[in-house]
Parts: structure tokens; C-alpha cells; sequence
């Protein structure tokens, strides 16, 4: 952990370590504005911008691989599995804290309940990309919604509970 985010946990010792990262940068002059709505529910804000950056990441990886694959579903597939172990490191380690753990066991139920929603996605992008001919685009934003809510709860349901 960085220097300031140490000193941070030393001045709030109740900070759970796994939110510290982000208790520190909403303590940081401008951000600080924002503290109100951060408080209000922490852990679902902390929730929202893992995955986002899962987003981000699945988004580069596509976009990356659909420069050389037509295929939206071989293209989607490839993001999936790119994502998906980023999203289990990211939510393992800084949301739920599950460090005590065993990686393995917990990978193991966080890979089937991510094929649920992989699957779902791609029927979806099956359907409306290389079926119907929809816009890549447009339909991975659409589905990105359905599926993080589908996460969310196989995640604290099966996975991390």
C-alpha cells in the first residue's frame, strides 16, 4: 500500500483495508465534495466502480480483437474471459476482502455463476449483432446493465458470501 493510503488507516482505524484505497481519494480536497453521497452507501459506490473498470477492461479487449475478428461472439468471448479474472481479482481483494481465503475455491464458484452471464451476453450479441446485423456497440452497452446486476447478486449469493 502506498504511504498516504497507510497514514490514512492509521488516522481511521475503523476503515475496513480493502475500502482504504478509496476512503483516501474521496478524502482528497476536491473529491472531498462528494464524500456525502460516498458515505451514504460505500459499498455499493465501491461496487459500481470495480465494475466499471471490468467494463473498461472488457471494452479495450474488444476493441482490440475486433480490429482482427469479425465475429462479435468469438470477439465477445475473448473480452469475457479477459474480464472475468480481472473482475475476481478486483472484487476479491477490494470488496470483499476475502484474502484469508482459498483463491482457488473461491475462482472455481466465481467462474460458473460468470458463465451464466457470459452466456446470456452471448445469445444476446448472437441475436442482435451477427443475426440482425444491430451495432456492435450499442447492443454491448445495452447488455452491460442486465449482466452487472446479474453479477452482483450470483457474486454475493454463491461466490463471496
Amino acid at each position: 500500500m502506498g504511504k498516504g493510503i497507510t497514514k490514512f488507516l492509521k488516522k481511521h482505524p475503523g476503515t475496513k483495508p480493502q475500502y482504504a484505497p478509496f476512503d483516501w481519494i474521496m478524502s482528497l480536497p476536491v473529491i472531498r465534495l462528494l464524500s456525502p453521497l460516498y458515505e451514504w452507501n460505500r459499498g455499493f459506490w465501491i461496487y459500481c466502480f470495480l465494475g466499471f473498470m471490468s467494463v473498461v477492461t472488457d471494452f479495450v479487449t474488444s476493441a482490440i480483437f475486433k480490429q482482427f475478428i469479425s465475429s462479435a461472439t468469438i470477439v465477445t468471448a475473448i473480452a469475457f474471459a479477459v474480464s472475468t479474472f480481472a473482475s475476481f481479482v478486483m472484487f476479491r481483494y477490494l470488496y470483499f476482502d476475502r484474502t484469508n481465503n482459498s483463491f482457488i475455491n473461491e475462482l472455481l464458484k466465481f467462474i460458473p455463476t460468470r458463465l451464466f452471464t457470459f452466456f446470456f451476453g452471448e445469445i444476446v450479441m448472437f441475436l442482435f449483432v451477427d443475426t440482425w446485423h444491430f451495432n456492435f456497440w450499442l447492443v454491448k452497452v445495452v447488455n452491460i446493465p442486465i449482466t452487472a446486476i446479474l453479477n452482483y447478486i450470483t457474486s454475493k449469493l454463491f461466490v463471496f458470501k
